[in-house]
């Protein structure tokens, strides 16, 4: 009885679809590869500050959203040293701006900024109208600079927190109009990183370039690729402006990614180089 049991058991092996049992063996095998690439991409970046002595402070600000019809902020975070104190009100403030999805990479420089004695302010920014008209443009451009303003007020009524001076380094990848800005005495730098020129910002990125030509204020960082398999296209759009962009600060980071990954220490050597300036 034995004896059957296993000549039954060997031809039951034979007749197994060993062909489905290899193809589910490799998706699962991929899938185990994909598994593994998205571990080491969320487990690059640290989720919590490891310097023990940096203070963040989270708010929402909805007194402040109350006065504004275009822009929103939805979540304003500010980060400091409590070892650095004197030295961040001495220095301007860093202001960083992001429209999109959370950036890993903003918390990492905002550690390191702090590091350096800066008091560092995250303003996560929502567009309440559509983009398009000059009326609408010209209402952004005020609303923004009054935002700025505001945030700074906002820190600074109860107890000192941070220097009234700024710079702006700006992630939103929208190119605001900037014009209040850049007249702004308390404004030193505005550091844009990979802005996208749109049909409906053609027009007012020369300007603003053109403008960064009279007083040096506005500094352009943009990355050579936008992901691993293709190119910055901005930078070919960039080619229309020629004369206005020539003479500009600008910096292009050969063979980095959107996401500046592996090259995040250069592009905070440079973004603290302009701060200190």
């Amino acid at each position: 009885m034995r004896l059957c049991s296993v000549i039954i058991m060997a031809f039951n092996i034979f007749q197994i679809d060993w062909i489905t049992v290899d193809i589910n063996v490799i998706v699962m095998l991929i899938l185990l590869l994909i598994g593994v690439k998205i571990l080491k991409e969320v487990y690059r970046w640290r989720f919590f500050f490891t310097n023990a002595s940096t203070i963040r402070r989270v708010d929402r600000l909805p007194e402040i959203n109350d006065q504004f019809s275009i822009l929103s902020i939805k979540k304003c975070t500010l980060t400091k040293s409590s070892i650095f104190q004197q030295e961040g009100l001495a220095k301007p403030t860093i202001i960083i701006i992001r429209k999109n999805r959370k950036l890993m990479l903003l918390k990492a420089l905002s550690e390191a900024l702090c590091i350096f004695g800066c008091n560092v302010i995250n303003v996560h920014f929502k567009m309440l109208a559509k983009k398009g008209t000059k009326l609408i443009t010209s209402i952004t451009e005020k609303e923004l600079h009054q935002i700025v303003s505001s945030i700074l007020i906002y820190y600074n009524q109860d107890s000192h927190l941070v220097n009234q001076n700024y710079n702006i380094v700006d992630f939103s990848k929208t190119i605001f109009p900037s014009n209040f800005l850049l007249k702004d005495s308390h404004c030193n730098k505005i550091i844009l990183i990979n802005p996208r020129l749109k049909f409906y910002n053609r027009e007012d990125f020369p300007t603003l370039i053109s403008d960064s030509n009279k007083d040096s204020k506005i500094v352009t960082i943009f990355s050579e690729k936008l992901n691993p398999l293709f190119k910055n296209k901005n930078l070919k759009k960039i080619d229309l402006y020629n004369e206005t962009f020539n003479n500009s600060k600008h910096i292009v980071f050969q063979k980095a990614q959107s996401t500046f990954k592996y090259y995040e220490t250069l592009l905070l050597s440079i973004i603290s180089r302009y701060v200190e300036k």
